[in-house]
């Protein structure tokens, strides 16, 4: 029993430093140039991966690590949305240099 707790405890605290530290650091680079940094696939992706880590966590009742990969799924859900907002901008880009250049 000890082990799954402190095995819990690990797996929360890796999850939740990606979560705060490296998807945050995407979203505002996204910001900043205006496109995209992700693929969609590697986007769904994630998503998929977060969701059904969030289902499992939550039938096993390993409440702990299911804060995290909340929050995950929320920031990667803010990536999705940029993805569609700066994804017209991407398109304009291209089709620029395909005239000019």
């Amino acid at each position: 029993m000890i082990t799954v707790f402190v095995t819990s405890i690990f797996v929360s605290l890796f999850s939740l430093a990606l979560t705060v530290v490296g998807i945050p650091a995407q979203i505002v680079k996204n910001y900043q140039e205006k496109q995209s940094g992700q693929p969609l696939l590697t986007i769904l992706i994630a998503i998929g991966f977060y969701i059904s880590q969030i289902v499992f966590f939550a039938l096993t009742q390993a409440y702990l690590p299911l804060i995290s990969f909340i929050i995950g799924l929320i920031m990667w859900s803010i990536t999705l949305v940029q993805y569609f907002i700066y994804y017209k901008n991407y398109e304009n880009k291209q089709s620029y240099k395909k005239r000019f250049f």
